[in-house]
């Protein structure tokens, strides 16, 4: 806001920023859309910031229509049009052409984000079909069971669970991204010996998992990688779980 006051009085250029996922669909509220924060040539600090929440329409998540942007017409990487995605729009003091950066961070996972660089001169609105277009990489992979600090007596067993997502929150269930598609594992680690336990697909949609055996007692350190075949991937956070 204070970007847009400075604006009115220096003149200023609109710049539009769109966030879309890798693979997927739009960043829209189902994963709390991405912030936004652009900055000028050699500053610390954001001429303006913001969520990719402008411009939702009534009745709408802001993710987009799954068959337009996954469906035959579209082919996910050929460029389609973007603009029914919602974005952060800001009024930019600029006095000369100038190469601003452009950073989009996932509000669902802060880990994951994106940042461009791309000339801006006085007055050239960049909106529209000329918006600022970043694409989040990755899934967003939850640890759901077990929970850390748990403790467990020697020899007992434990179901992990993990929840895998789009980074624009589809859930991993149809043919536009079918369970073959992706590899999940939770990653083991004990006594520095790492093992890897597949997880499988449970039939609810987007949750893998497996039942593991805690065969000696000390501290696991346990988390979740998954992999897509078109490169996406995911690590969720550590848990800890303490056998006795």
């Amino acid at each position: 806001m204070r970007a847009r006051e400075r604006g009115r009085l220096s003149g200023t250029t609109a710049i539009t920023v769109r966030a879309l996922a890798y693979g997927g669909r739009y960043i829209g509220k189902p994963v709390g859309f991405a912030k936004v924060e652009i900055f000028g040539p050699h500053c610390s600090e954001p001429l303006a910031q913001g969520l990719t929440n402008q411009g939702l329409a009534p009745g709408t998540d802001g993710s987009g229509v799954t068959q337009l942007i996954m469906g035959q017409r579209y082919f996910w990487g050929t460029p389609f049009n973007s603009e029914q995605a919602t974005a952060f729009t800001a009024e930019i003091p600029l006095e000369e052409p100038a190469v601003l950066e452009f950073v989009a961070t996932s509000m669902a996972d802060p880990r994951i984000k994106v940042q461009c660089s791309r000339l801006a001169a006085p007055g050239v609105a960049l909106m529209g079909s000329r918006a600022v277009v970043l694409i989040l990489h990755g899934l967003l992979t939850d640890l759901l069971a077990p929970a850390t600090g748990i403790q467990v007596n020697e020899g007992s067993s434990l179901e992990i669970t993990a929840r895998v997502r789009l980074m624009c929150g589809s859930r991993i269930e149809d043919h536009f991204w079918p369970v073959t598609s992706f590899d999940v594992r939770a990653l083991i680690l004990h006594e520095g010996m790492q093992q890897r336990l597949t997880l499988n697909y449970t039939g609810t949609p987007s949750v893998f998992a497996a039942a593991y055996r805690f065969t000696s007692p000390g501290t696991y350190r346990i988390c979740v990688q998954a992999t897509e075949a078109d490169g996406n991937l995911g690590r969720s956070k550590t848990v800890e779980v303490i056998v006795k």
